[in-house]
């Protein structure tokens, strides 16, 4: 039989227990509801963070023979939170957006595939464009905060949002030639999820992961950056200094420079060839730098370019995937194949110069008999291009 004393005792650890276990109670309850300031690491609720989601996701890669255009996707989770960046999201409505009047599209120039995104691309754009000096280091993560929250609490949101990034990061790199210095395919959009008990909460930043650089490989820091920045934007002053006389004067101008300076990548081994620093400077590039260094010029000269995508059959017969160029003049649209109009010449072969101006502002009737648009500059995606005037300038 136990003594008095022995059941005084467990009386006095019951009661201690159950003492304890009801501050721990209230003190839960307001820390999670919180009614109480403590530290971090005395939270409750930090005790109770699930951080068990292991969601990584690359995109599939999409390459072509002279334009690479990939793009790649980790999501990351973990339980620590980013900067805020507010944006105005009510007037954000189904995804995809609708598409561009046609009026709209016949006045596009500049900025072509940033007006047919949709919304949550277009806040994506916008941000990292918001961002370009910054992004000039290799390693600066653009931020949204809980931008995206309510979308990727949504069935499809990450599908939705894995996509506005892709086509965003694309467009902002085929609207601004000038982007030589970033190498796309190792930019990443990561998500950090923050789960407390019942509430789930994500945000958003678009840039390096794990520390490592999306600069073009070409370049080590942003120093090298700057001066590569400043050695095209030299090689442009050189060639605005060419111009003179009318609009299509100065066309004429890029045109011939272009072609008589650049020459044709056909190993596809050289640096830079897809770009303009390669086109201007290294003066050895393919279909898109040729393209990209005519826009560049254009955008200058205040003259509405564009860079066209799709497939043209070439001198052989073969089909091909392609890059080239539309341009406005006196109100019409007209195609330019910069590239195309630089044909390799075999051995001591001698070329009529109309050879140079075969593909030179041209109308559709006759642009279109070798070239097929398709605006499928990444993906599934199917942007729309102005309507070339039939007859040629």
């Amino acid at each position: 039989m136990k003594s008095k004393n022995q059941n005084g005792f467990l009386h006095r650890i019951a009661y201690g227990l159950i003492f304890i276990i009801f501050v721990m109670t209230v003190y839960a309850c307001l820390d999670i509801l919180n009614l109480i300031n403590v530290p971090e690491k005395y939270r409750i609720s930090s005790w109770l963070s699930n951080i068990s989601i292991d969601n990584t996701q690359k995109l599939e890669d999409t390459s072509m023979e002279d334009l690479t255009k990939k793009v790649r996707i980790e999501i990351e989770n973990a339980t620590n939170t980013t900067s805020h960046t507010n944006f105005d999201l009510s007037q954000i409505n189904a995804y995809p957006s609708e598409p561009l009047h046609s009026a709209t599209i016949e006045q596009s120039s500049d900025f072509l595939y940033y007006d047919q995104l949709d919304d949550y691309a277009k806040i994506i754009y916008k941000e990292l464009e918001k961002n370009l000096d910054n992004m000039k280091t290799g390693t600066y993560n653009v931020q949204f905060g809980s931008t995206f929250d309510d979308l990727l609490h949504q069935e499809e949101g990450e599908e939705i949002l894995n996509q506005s990034f892709q086509l965003a990061i694309n467009a902002l790199n085929f609207d601004k030639p000038d982007l030589f210095y970033l190498d796309v395919s190792k930019i990443y959009l990561l998500t950090k999820i923050t789960t407390k008990l019942w509430t789930t909460t994500y945000e958003v930043e678009i840039g390096s992961s794990q520390g490592v650089s999306y600069l073009n490989q070409q370049f080590a820091n942003q120093e090298e950056v700057e001066r590569a920045i400043k050695n095209v934007q030299d090689e442009r002053q050189r060639i605005k200094n060419t111009l003179n006389g009318t609009m299509e004067n100065q066309i004429r101008g890029v045109h011939d420079y272009l072609i008589d300076k650049l020459d044709y990548d056909s190993t596809l081994s050289k640096d830079n060839i897809y770009n303009i620093y390669g086109a201007l400077i290294n003066r050895v590039t393919v279909c898109e730098g040729y393209a990209r260094s005519f826009k560049y010029m254009m955008d200058d000269l205040g003259i509405p370019c564009l860079i066209a995508c799709g497939t043209a059959i070439n001198s052989s017969g073969k089909m091909e995937n392609h890059a080239w160029n539309y341009v406005r003049l006196n109100g019409n649209w007209y195609a330019m194949d910069v590239t195309w109009d630089d044909p390799i010449i075999v051995g001591n072969g001698y070329i009529s110069k109309s050879v140079n101006y075969k593909y030179y502002l041209k109308g559709s009737n006759e642009f279109f008999t070798n070239h097929t648009e398709d605006g499928k500059i990444v993906g599934d995606a199917n942007f729309k291009y102005p309507t070339l005037c039939p007859a040629n300038y």
